[in-house]
């Protein structure tokens, strides 16, 4: 099975999707258990909050009509920092058996374009110091690192 540009769909997400987008959550934070949730009651609810928050910034790749990653931006976030609303990424997950094949890349890519046509001009997001696969994904993204708390480093870009 190869990864074949018409193979791979970036959709809006559907509320229905979210159960398996929690159990993608699990699946792709193994070994990085200490920055996310590792109960799936408390995936659901955080994949709750989620839609909640902006569920037209919520969007599913699909490969071969399955899942296999999900982007939850939020274009409601409103940064203390720069006192302004920014667009925030508060995850993006792509199954380990597709990774390094441009999922997340897309999934990123639909992500900030939804950004920009809500006019934000920043997108921040929170990532776990030991994270490296993806603070360097994040990195080659155009994202830069912009202050710490505790393990968490905040990467900004500018749209």
């Amino acid at each position: 099975m190869g990864n074949k540009e018409e193979d791979l769909y970036i959709k809006q997400a559907e509320k229905k999707d979210l159960e398996e987008f929690a159990c993608i959550y699990l699946e792709g934070y193994k070994g990085l258990e200490e920055y996310a949730y590792t109960h799936m009651d408390d995936v659901k609810a955080y994949m709750d909050w989620l839609w909640r928050r902006d569920s037209k910034g919520i969007f599913k790749a699909i490969n071969n009509n399955k899942i296999v990653g999900f982007v939850a931006g939020d274009s409601n976030w409103f940064s203390k920092k720069r006192g302004s609303k920014v667009g925030a990424v508060h995850e993006i997950v792509v199954l380990p058996s597709f990774r390094g094949r441009g999922i997340g890349t897309a999934l990123m890519e639909k992500v900030l374009s939804y950004f920009r046509d809500k006019g934000l001009s920043v997108v921040e997001l929170w990532v776990g110091d030991e994270n490296h696969r993806a603070i360097d994904f994040y990195k080659n993204l155009g994202f830069k690192e912009e202050g710490r708390y505790n393990y968490w480093i905040r990467m900004v870009k500018n749209l």
